[in-house]
Order: C-alpha cells, then sequence, then structure tokens
C-alpha cells in the first residue's frame, strides 16, 4: 500500500509504504498512531510543537480557534486512510 505522507509542519510530501515511511523517521499510521486519530504527522526533520496534535493537547484550542491549515490537516486526518492513499494507474491501491 502506497501512502502520502504529508507532514504538517514544512509541507514535505513523499509517496511510500507504511513500512518506507516509518524507517525513514514519519510519524503517519499505521506503524506511528492510528488512522483516523489526531496525532502529529510529520516527516523525520520536524518537531511536534507545530501539529494540529500540539496546538489541541497542549494548547487546549478548539476547533473554532483552529487556523485554516489545521482544518486542512483535521479534515485529512478524519478520512484517513483513503485520503491519502496513492492509487496507480490502473487503478490498484
Amino acid at each position: 500500500m502506497l501512502l502520502r505522507h504529508i507532514c504538517e509542519v514544512c509541507g514535505k510530501e513523499e509517496v511510500l509504504t507504511p513500512e518506507q515511511g516509518f524507517e525513514q523517521g514519519w510519524d503517519y499510521p499505521p506503524r506511528m498512531g492510528q488512522f483516523k486519530i489526531v496525532s502529529p504527522r510529520t516527516c523525520g526533520n520536524c518537531g511536534i510543537d507545530r501539529t494540529l496534535w500540539w496546538a489541541i493537547s497542549v494548547e487546549g484550542k478548539q476547533s473554532p480557534n483552529l487556523n485554516e491549515k489545521q482544518l486542512r490537516t483535521l479534515e485529512r486526518i478524519m478520512k484517513e486512510p483513503e485520503s491519502i492513499l496513492v492509487i496507480d494507474r490502473s487503478g490498484r491501491y
């Protein structure tokens, strides 16, 4: 299975298997966390203190106080894994 790995801090995007993502330090389900559960979605170079998870869990922000980028991240997480699945030209995942 190929997934779009999107760092919510720096914006880096890579298409990787879950195992490749884990080996490269990505905090991404299913190896790190769970689909549809808010947790950091970061590459191996970024910390978690600028993530949606941090804003909600540490800063105590509620949905009305999230910025546009955070709301897009929340929407993507809630629609996982479908929102990050990579489909090849033959229609396979």
